[in-house]
């Protein structure tokens, strides 16, 4: 069983890494982005209780005074009327970041996660087609030798 954490900057602080895609989105000669909000996304594979999950958010995946994080997905107004994009690496390649998080589980004594994954979601507002978030995915968001991604439009 998989537990899914999704951990975001607060809504009334500013998401440094969306502002810098804006910016980026506007130099590939792209207009209409307006918002973009970062969502890191890490999956635990093993028995978590409601409890332990809290641990791991609060103390490993989170800090509590800029960020915000959720078990399962981030809904609702967050990602109303928005593209939804999924960034994560494909099958085979080594994520250091879900080693790290790992080790970080086993150090709080939490015994029963067995793997873990992390990927990015990236929530983007604006006047855009399916073809400039396209674009948007695959000049800046995803390596294609070692990443694959997904758009959702909400």
């Amino acid at each position: 069983m998989a537990t899914r954490f999704e951990v975001y900057i607060r809504e009334d602080l500013v998401d440094a890494a969306g502002e810098g895609l804006i910016k980026d989105i506007g130099d590939l000669n792209i207009s209409g982005a307006r918002e973009a909000r970062f969502i890191r996304v890490t999956e635990l594979e093993g028995k978590i209780s409601p409890k332990e999950a809290k641990v791991i958010g609060t103390s490993l995946l989170s800090d509590p005074v800029s960020q915000r994080f959720v078990t399962g997905r981030a809904t609702g107004a967050m990602t109303r009327g928005a593209w939804v994009l999924d960034v994560r690496y494909n099958h085979g390649v080594t994520d250091p970041v879900a080693e790290s998080t790992l080790k970080g589980v086993s150090d709080l004594g939490i015994a029963s996660v067995t793997a873990a994954k992390t990927s990015t979601k990236v929530i983007l507002r604006g006047k855009l087609s399916a073809d400039d978030v396209d674009t948007i995915c695959r000049r800046l968001l995803a390596n294609p030798v070692i990443q694959t991604y997904s758009v959702e439009k909400n």
